[in-house]
């Protein structure tokens, strides 16, 4: 078919035109390599760009994972806080009950400081009290003694005179 369209020409026009279209062939094959070349850099690139990507992806992943760690300890932290707070009036009330009774329990205790105090003054001022009388009771019955010794001699005195 390609000796169809060359029939009328003659050998050097022949020439010329398959000179001119090598040319522009060989032209034509560079520009394609190159083309070929620079597609393949195109395709290299996008390579690293897709496993670029990739890594990407696979951080956001990870942090996406993190984030929803997060998240949850963040309602967790949110439901304490919530159960903290509704539990903080009860425990501010047991609070002003405990320091109440404290309060009351120290004003108890003085009470008890100063009876103990006042019935070891009674208890001393007794001792002091019972030593007296039983000094004085003692000189009594020395005095009975010596009086009692003096009346039998009287009446041994008395005895014998009779």
């Amino acid at each position: 078919m390609s000796q169809i369209l060359f029939q009328g020409l003659e050998d050097n026009e022949l020439s010329a035109f398959t000179c001119s279209t090598e040319g522009e062939s060989k032209q034509q094959l560079k520009k394609l390599k190159a083309s070929h070349r620079n597609s393949l850099k195109k395709i290299a690139v996008l390579k690293c760009e897709n496993s670029k990507l990739d890594t990407v992806m696979k951080d956001i992943v990870m942090l996406r994972n993190s984030f929803d760690k997060l998240n949850l300890e963040r309602l967790q932290h949110v439901r304490l806080i919530q159960t903290t707070e509704r539990e903080l009036p009860e425990y501010t009330c047991r609070t002003e009950n405990f320091e109440k009774e404290i309060v009351r329990l120290k004003e108890e205790n003085l009470i008890l400081t100063n009876t103990r105090y006042r019935l070891t003054m009674d208890l001393k001022n007794a001792e002091m009290q019972d030593s007296h009388f039983i000094k004085t009771l003692k000189d009594e019955i020395q005095k009975l003694k010596v009086l009692s010794s003096d009346n039998i001699r009287e009446h041994q005195k008395l005895l014998h005179e009779f």
